[in-house]
């Protein structure tokens, strides 16, 4: 068990693949799990050579603490996670296996004429402090934030840059503005129909209809990601268990090391809308 090498490709496990119980949400796959994802159709896979796992993939909107959840409970061997592990988590036997960063681009309709914003206004924006575009240089409308339904990575995001800044959230003012849709398709969708709309979504999702805003003078690109210097950085980890099987173990290091890092820095430069995500 472990890895060989054929040609110039490295594969893990040559012979009867280990079925490994994956959980992450379809809209949110990264290059390195898609890469695995023999049984997901329609989804771009260019390294499918490269790693012949056989995985059971969860494809439902479960939320962003599913993937820690899962493998607490035992219904997975492996979560993908965008936050660090809490203490509760650790002393539980967790453990993270660090990846990459992932940019979350503050998306709006393309002619909004506004183009930038500070860490702090966006902030604001979305704790239902600053509730009209003219206050941030926009025109006299009122701001309608979308979000996913089932919790989205960037709510995390969003929560502790509110939690950092002392911002209080107008808890009122929100429950009028904040609409929940589905799917990030969704969100572009409401972008696209209303001008006045503002959402978070990965930065390699975007459509004509959209346009990501600067924030403190930075767009979400993968230099940017990679620098660190970008406010709203999700962290890309793995999550296992402590006492992980050997083909666990297996698979994560070959995630995190050499060519796992090339596989998921090709698909963080990957275009997902053109390859049909």
């Amino acid at each position: 068990m472990g890895l060989f090498q054929t040609g110039n490709i490295p594969v893990i496990f040559a012979d009867n693949p280990p079925v490994l119980k994956l959980n992450v949400t379809a809209r949110c796959l990264f290059a390195g799990v898609v890469a695995t994802a023999e049984n997901q159709k329609n989804l771009p896979n260019p390294y499918r050579e490269e790693i012949n796992y056989a995985f059971v993939m969860n494809d439902d909107c479960s939320g962003v603490n599913q993937g820690a959840e899962s493998v607490l409970s035992g219904a997975a061997d492996i979560g993908t996670l965008y936050r660090p592990l809490t203490h509760g988590e650790k002393a539980a036997g967790l453990v993270e296996t660090k990846l990459d960063n992932l940019a979350y681009a503050v998306t709006v309709h393309r002619k909004n004429p506004v183009n930038d914003l500070t860490t702090r206004q966006v902030a604001e924006i979305f704790a239902g402090q600053i509730q009209n575009w003219k206050a941030v240089g926009g025109e006299d409308k009122d701001i309608l934030i979308y979000r996913q339904k089932c919790g989205a990575n960037y709510d995390y995001l969003i929560d502790q840059t509110i939690a950092a800044a002392g911002i209080e959230k107008n808890h009122a003012r929100l429950k009028k503005a904040v609409m929940d849709v589905e799917i990030t398709d969704n969100q572009f969708e409401k972008i696209a129909a209303l001008d006045m709309a503002i959402t978070m979504a990965p930065r390699f999702f975007f459509d004509v209809n959209c346009k990501p805003l600067r924030i403190n003078g930075l767009l979400p690109t993968r230099n940017s990601e990679k620098n660190g210097e970008y406010p709203f950085l999700a962290r890309i980890s793995l999550v296992s268990r402590r006492d992980a099987s050997r083909a666990v173990q297996t698979y994560l290091s070959f995630m995190s090391g050499p060519r796992g890092r090339k596989l998921i820095e090709n698909g963080l430069n990957m275009d997902w809308l053109r390859h049909g995500f």
